[in-house]
């Protein structure tokens, strides 16, 4: 219902203003911009979960230490964290 009212209002706006009355498009015709899709709380339990099983429980609470400190995402803190393993190892 909101994508009808928001097409009827913009076809409105179209015919109302100057020179517009002669380009009143359909809705359908715009292609929708690809909405980013929130995480649920179940998501981010299983993707948490899957980060916990490989840790120990001291390196998991680096982890969520690093995290509240840096407000950084899991993926960004392991990402650096293997990227100076590996700068340290070579």
């Amino acid at each position: 219902m909101a994508k009808d009212f928001r097409a009827a209002f913009s076809n409105m706006n179209q015919a109302v203003r100057p020179g517009g009355a002669g380009n009143v498009q359909p809705a359908a015709s715009q292609p929708a911009a690809p909405v980013e899709k929130k995480m649920t709380a179940i998501e981010r339990r299983s993707k948490l979960h899957g980060v916990q099983t490989y840790l120990t429980d001291e390196e998991y609470e680096m982890l969520m230490i690093a995290k509240i400190r840096t407000k950084k995402k899991f993926e960004e803190i392991l990402h650096d964290s293997l990227i100076e393993y590996i700068k340290n190892y070579q």
